[in-house]
């Protein structure tokens, strides 16, 4: 189950970030988009394409995950964006960012995020009797 407004919480976290998406396992982006002002370099039918590959590619690298340990995320650099792709409990969460970016800044930023918690109405410290 993916977590509401999370795609809308990374987008947020650097101007680099053009693209964020939650993909489900039949390829299809669930939640997320594009950052104000970001033109897609794909076609509708060439992005989705994408999605399914990096889908299957994650699903090829959780293969080894009992001997090499659970897979944290994927990275692939081209010469116009880098592609980032983490694994989540019913799909995965794909990111494109600027060529110019640190993909490692950005890995450790979107990491974070997804560990933390939605940041929702605080509970009442008081306990009812």
């Amino acid at each position: 189950m993916h977590r509401r407004g999370l795609c809308e919480r990374i987008i947020k976290l650097d101007r680099n970030i053009r693209f964020v998406g939650v993909v489900n396992g039949r390829g299809e982006v669930v939640e997320g988009g594009f950052q104000q002002g970001v033109q897609p370099l794909l076609n509708g039918t060439d992005e989705q394409q994408m999605y399914i590959q990096s889908l299957s590619n994650m699903t090829e690298l959780k293969q080894y995950n009992d001997r090499l340990g659970r897979v944290r995320y994927s990275i692939t650099e081209h010469e116009k964006v880098t592609l980032l792709t983490f694994p989540l409990n019913d799909g995965i969460l794909c990111l494109s960012t600027s060529a110019k970016t640190d993909p490692i800044k950005i890995r450790d930023k979107v990491m974070r995020t997804i560990r933390s918690k939605p940041r929702t109405a605080l509970k009442s410290n008081k306990q009812e009797k």
